[in-house]
């Protein structure tokens, strides 16, 4: 009886022993399979596959017009397989000099590694890959990846801006527009066996990002670049930027930077280079800046443009300083501000005092950011007025004790032209959607930072700057141009104190008065010798925004261009052509530049009516354009610049639809634009601010 009961205990403990044990190995079965199935399956694959990243397709980045600025294009990038690397060393010597920027003994360990696949070099330049397809190196693979392109060079570089080897925006609106442009890479994944050997493969497709469409036009874009370089070049300056804008809208139009780069050689860039000074420098803006002084004293109701000012004997008092300007005796506001008057601008802040003039710098902009679409802008500097020192009234108001950037002042300016509303500058008019949702528009901040009479009486007296005031040379044939001239000395670092010999030379503006369709600002940083901005920018400005004007086709008016001739101004005109004794030549190689550009159609409009042929001669391209459309006559392009030649003349009577074949000179441009520099250094001896 005993014998069974033992027998019976031992039966129990050895079955509970079995079902714990089942129990113990079904839940760990139920634990692999099930809880822990995707994570297993993840692990496996790993183990059985390698990826290889994809950088992705970007999308295209358009000027206003269409044209495309930034793209991705099809590159090849070099991997190589270890295992198949017969000799590493031999490998690593001959790819090192086939390809270039390659660290050769960083090559090797990577062909000696145990990893399936290597980087060798990614995105291969079309020379390195016809050379790599030419070697008879076992293990390596040649794989299509994304790269990004920009078209022109380095055209409007700092605003489009760069990427990184794995197309991810670091600059301009490449960054700013990052997540809306890149899209997302594809892979390829690589299924290998225990011996991480590839024996098949499959691809993951990439998403391509949307586009953008920027507001920038690139022939005003490329004619600011070519104007700011040449400025640069006579004046021995530093560097510079120039910033182009509709009032209106608040549309950049074109954003020139020196130094500048180009972002398809990143590499041979410095980081001096790369700085937008467009939005990121603040600099003390000098007498532009009397402009907003006065439109705060006008819209106060402080003075009038017929107002007195007693200048005294051209010198003014504050603290324990004398601040001379070399202005005596009494003149009207608007004389005091066309000769730059800093004894007339002092007095006027005293009247506003800190606080009112406080409220108008700040809903001008200054001193905070304008929200434009690019990374790292400068609030610039501005201090709260309770914080101001008792020599601030005599600092500020003459552009002193203040920092601000090319973009800040020529909204300002702006605002000034467009009836006293600030308009949000931007640079992105559409953002695109990889799918089918519309567009995005940008809709631009508005506010009113003076009244519709303050600005109409500040464009007046702006305008008498530039006709008999210190802006003489910023005057533009044809059009009715108004503006300011500030020079402002630069703070020297080592000394704390203002330099005598550095300077900012800027020259901030619009035009045409009667309907500004352009505000523009040039600042010269650290011109030589001649450092005036009456003479270092405000020709530039002449230049750039008569340019611009005619791109546009702004037709002149010519009731304005007699007002500022009997006014004393200084006048160019490029539509008579006898100064240019090489438009008769009969050799057409001597002649114009040949070089054939496709044709520039503009109108299908059937044969129906005579219509006479307008004179083209000296237009730009898009006004000649213009002019043709109205007409319903064709146009056909060659070459490069101004018309210097047309067929038919002018005048001839055509039908409509038929073609108007001109040819474009660079020499009539450069001609053009020699005879106004000629014509400016003669008048350059007018001192000014």
């Amino acid at each position: 009886m005993a014998r069974h009961i033992s027998a019976d205990r031992r039966f129990v403990v050895v079955l509970i022993c079995v079902v714990a044990w089942g129990l113990a190995v079904g839940g760990k079965l139920v634990k692999l399979q099930v809880r822990e199935h995707d994570k297993l399956l993840e692990r496996a694959e790993h183990q059985q596959q390698f990826n290889i990243d994809l950088s992705p397709m970007r999308g295209v980045i358009y000027d206003r017009s269409g044209h495309e600025l930034a793209r991705s294009a099809l590159v090849k990038s070099l991997y190589a397989q270890p295992s198949k690397i017969v000799d590493p060393a031999a490998a690593a010597d001959k790819l090192a000099t086939v390809l270039d920027d390659i660290d050769r003994d960083a090559l090797l360990k990577r062909l000696k590694s145990s990893a399936v696949m290597v980087v060798v070099k990614r995105k291969l330049t079309r020379e390195e890959t016809a050379a790599i397809e030419k070697t008879d190196i076992p293990g390596l693979r040649l794989i299509n990846e994304m790269k990004r392109f920009y078209v022109n060079g380095a055209a409007a570089s700092h605003a489009i801006g760069f990427v990184d080897i794995d197309e991810r925006g670091m600059g301009g609106v490449e960054l700013v527009y990052d997540k809306v442009v890149r899209g997302q890479g594809g892979k390829i994944l690589l299924d290998v066996d225990a011996f991480k050997n590839p024996y098949d493969h499959s691809v993951e497709d990439a998403v391509p990002g949307a586009g953008l469409t920027l507001t920038l036009d690139t022939m005003l874009q490329q004619d600011a670049e070519k104007a700011l370089a040449e400025a640069i070049r006579t004046t021995g300056a530093k560097g510079g930027a120039i910033v182009i804008l509709r009032p209106a809208t608040g549309e950049i139009l074109a954003i020139a930077n020196s130094p500048t780069f180009d972002a398809n050689k990143l590499a041979d860039s410095s980081d001096e280079q790369r700085s937008n000074r467009a939005i990121e420098t603040a600099f003390e803006p000098g007498s532009i800046f009397k402009a907003i002084t006065y439109a705060a004293a006008l819209d106060e109701g402080l003075i009038k443009p017929s107002s007195l000012i007693d200048c005294g004997r051209g010198e003014i008092k504050i603290g324990d300083h004398i601040i001379h300007d070399g202005h005596a005796g009494v003149m009207t506001a608007r004389d005091a501000l066309a000769k730059s008057s800093n004894v007339a601008a002092i007095k006027m802040g005293e009247k506003l005092g800190k606080a009112r003039l406080a409220k108008y710098i700040e809903k001008f902009g200054f001193g905070r950011r304008t929200g434009i679409e690019l990374p790292g802008e400068s609030r610039g500097l501005l201090r709260d007025y309770k914080e101001w020192e008792a020599t601030s009234l005599g600092a500020i108001p003459m552009g002193h004790e203040i920092g601000v950037t090319a973009v800040q002042a020529v909204a300002a300016f702006a605002a000034i032209a467009n009836g006293g509303e600030w308009v949000q500058p931007h640079l992105v008019s559409q953002i695109g959607s990889s799918s089918d949702e519309p567009p995005t528009e940008h809709k631009a901040e508005r506010r009113r930072v003076i009244s519709e009479s303050t600005a109409n009486s500040l464009k007046e007296m702006l305008e008498a700057v530039v006709i008999h005031g210190t802006g003489k040379l910023a005057g533009i044939s044809g059009y009715r141009a108004a503006g300011k001239t500030g020079t402002a000395q630069k703070v020297d670092p080592a000394t704390g104190r203002y330099s005598k010999t550095r300077y900012v030379s800027s020259f901030a503006g619009f035009a045409p008065v009667e309907n500004p369709q352009i505000a523009c600002i040039v600042s010269i940083d650290e011109p030589r010798g001649v450092h005036l901005a009456a003479a270092v920018a405000a020709p530039v400005f002449a230049k750039v925004v008569a340019d611009a004007l005619r791109t546009l086709g702004v037709q002149p008016a010519v009731a304005a261009s007699n007002e500022i001739a009997s006014n004393g101004g200084h006048i160019f005109d490029i539509s008579n052509t006898a100064g240019y004794p090489y438009l008769n030549s009969t050799s057409p190689a001597a002649a114009f530049d040949s070089a054939p550009a496709a044709p520039y159609q503009v109108s299908e409009t059937r044969a129906t009516e005579l219509s006479a042929v307008p004179n083209l001669i000296g237009r730009g391209i898009r006004e000649a354009a213009d002019m043709c459309a109205a007409r319903g006559i064709r146009l056909n392009v060659t070459g490069e610049g101004l018309v210097c030649l047309q067929s038919p003349d002018a005048g001839a009577l055509i039908r409509e639809g038929t073609v108007c074949y001109v040819t474009l000179s660079k020499r009539l441009l450069t001609g053009y634009r020699s005879m106004q520099a000629a014509l400016e250094s003669g008048g350059a001896q007018a001192r000014g601010r």
